[in-house]
């Protein structure tokens, strides 16, 4: 039998930790991922189960090279093509190149529905992965997240300041600069994301497939969407994804 892990998705601004014993998830944490470094990179359930085997997708190299520090004895297994593969057909890709947090999303798909699919990631940066009727995984789209079009607009003009994120759908025609910031902030990035859910259905050929939105911001995409059929992705998604792949990345009991 398969001894228990962890599991790790590791964000750009948010690391999710959880049990996987059992074939069950349990007690997952969450903690800023800048925070990894405050913890000497073993934090929560990591130094509550010093001797467990982790299974991680990382999108933050630093990150990884960080727990693999503090850790020098512990077996890692970081999510890869090469694992992706064992759930999906990445022939369609330049598979070398895709995030561990897309591949994550497309294998918790899996989880939730048949193919085809689409799974919208909102968090620091919006991405999106699709997977066609066939299992392949099609690629997707990555654009800045809505903290990051504020920030690009306060580093990069003179003038313009660091508008706050707020929930309601702005008026397409403000009437002062923070106004007009949030109408393009926001309405713009709805838009975005309509575009691409609907070009994603079109080349998947499939425009009733669901649409698994997920992360930290996706409460905002899923209240303003509306007429796009969206499906609120559990919390635990992208771990789930990890669940899935994890006899693949241990077939035998995974070293202590």
């Amino acid at each position: 039998m398969t001894r228990p892990l962890l599991l790790a998705v590791v964000g750009n601004t948010h690391t999710r930790l959880a049990r996987l014993d059992g074939g069950r998830l349990a007690d997952a944490e969450s903690l800023p991922t800048r925070d990894l470094a405050a913890h000497g990179g073993r934090p929560g359930l990591l130094a509550a189960h010093p001797d467990w085997p982790v299974l991680a997708a990382c999108v933050v190299p630093e990150a990884a090279a960080l727990l693999r520090h503090a850790w020098p004895g512990r077996h890692f297994r970081f999510l890869d093509a090469a694992l992706a593969a064992t759930e999906l057909d990445l022939t369609a890709c330049a598979a070398a190149t895709v995030g561990a947090d897309r591949l994550a999303n497309a294998v918790a798909g899996l989880t939730l529905s048949a193919p085809p699919f689409l799974v919208v990631d909102c968090g620091t940066a919006i991405s999106t992965a699709a997977v066609d009727d066939r299992r392949r995984f099609r690629g997707g789209a990555i654009l800045p997240g809505r903290s990051l079009w504020r920030r690009a607009l306060k580093l990069h003009t003179a003038q313009l300041p660091e508008i706050e994120l707020q929930e309601a759908f702005p008026p397409a025609l403000g009437t002062d600069t923070r106004a007009a910031i949030l109408a393009g902030c926001d309405a713009g990035v709805l838009g975005a994301v309509r575009q691409l859910v609907e070009a994603s259905r079109h080349e998947l050929d499939a425009p009733g497939c669901p649409v698994f939105v997920t992360g930290g911001g996706a409460s905002f995409f899923l209240r303003h969407l509306g007429g796009l059929a969206l499906t609120p992705a559990p919390a635990d998604f992208t771990l789930r994804g990890l669940a899935r792949l994890a006899p693949a990345a241990w077939p035998q009991t995974p070293p202590g």
